[in-house]
C-alpha cells in the first residue's frame, strides 16, 4: 500500500520573513536588559523582562537559554496521556515597550511573527491650557517580531552572551496609494455569459444564491 501523501497538507518550515515596506532591525543584546532598539522617526522600542526573581538569574548558567523564538516555530508535540505537574515558572514575559520620546505608544508581547500597530487605541488627544483644542498626535507605527534569542547572562547584566533580537517596523499613519477593483455584485455576475464566468455547481455560494432568490420571490408573492 503506498504511503499517504501527508506532506502536501503540512505547513512549510520557513522563518518569519520581512513584509514588504518594512525596515528590518537586528541588534545584539550586549548591554543587558532593559535594551533599547532605535526604530526611526523618533520612535524606539525597549525590551524588558519583568520577573522580580533576581536570585534565580544569579544562580543560573549565563549561557542557559531563557527564551527563544525557535520555540514558537517548532512543531507542537502531542499532549501526554498523563499531564505533567504545573511548573513554577512558565514562559518568561518578554515585552517590547514602543515609545516616542517619553510617550508610551504601546506594549508588544514577544511572539514570533506577531504584527502590532502602536498605538492600537487610536491617537491620544490631550488638552492644554494654552491650546485646549488638539495636542500633537503620536506617530502610529507597525512592529513585526521576527525572532530573538535571550541567554541568562544578558538578564543578569552586560556582556556578549550571544543574545539578539530582530524586528521590522514601518509607519502606519499613511493611507494606501494602491487600490483594487471593487467586487462585482453577485446578481450582476450571474447575468454575464457563461463563457465569461466560472462557478461551481456545489458549495455555499450556490445555496446562498438560491436562498436570496427564494426570499425575493416570497416577497413578490406577498
Amino acid at each position: 500500500m503506498p504511503p499517504f501523501p501527508i506532506e502536501r497538507y503540512l505547513l512549510p518550515e520557513t522563518p518569519v520573513e520581512v513584509p514588504d515596506g518594512f525596515t528590518e532591525v537586528r541588534q545584539s543584546l550586549t548591554a543587558g536588559l532593559p535594551h533599547r532598539v532605535e526604530l526611526g522617526a523618533g520612535v524606539h522600542a525597549v525590551l524588558i523582562l519583568p520577573t522580580g526573581l533576581a536570585r534565580q538569574w544569579l544562580n543560573t548558567d549565563p549561557l542557559a537559554v531563557v527564551s527563544t523564538s525557535a520555540d514558537d516555530l517548532a512543531p507542537r508535540r502531542a499532549a501526554p496521556a498523563v499531564p505533567p505537574p504545573p511548573a513554577l515558572v512558565g514562559r518568561v514575559p518578554l515585552r517590547l515597550v514602543v515609545r516616542q520620546g517619553t510617550r508610551i505608544l504601546g506594549s508588544v508581547p514577544l511572539a514570533a511573527g506577531l504584527r502590532r500597530v502602536c498605538p492600537d487605541a487610536g491617537p491620544a488627544v490631550a488638552a492644554t491650557t494654552a491650546q485646549p483644542a488638539r495636542a500633537a498626535a503620536p506617530i502610529a507605527v507597525e512592529v513585526v517580531v521576527l525572532g530573538w534569542l535571550l541567554h541568562a547572562g544578558t538578564v543578569r547584566g552586560s556582556g556578549d552572551y550571544g543574545s539578539s533580537i530582530a524586528l521590522a517596523w514601518r509607519r502606519a499613519d499613511r493611507a494606501a496609494d494602491q487600490f483594487g477593483p471593487p467586487p462585482i455584485n453577485e446578481f450582476v455576475w450571474r447575468r454575464r455569459p457563461p463563457a465569461q464566468r466560472v462557478e461551481s455547481e456545489l458549495g455555499p455560494g450556490r445555496l446562498r444564491y438560491r436562498y436570496l432568490l427564494d426570499k425575493k420571490l416570497r416577497r413578490v408573492l406577498r
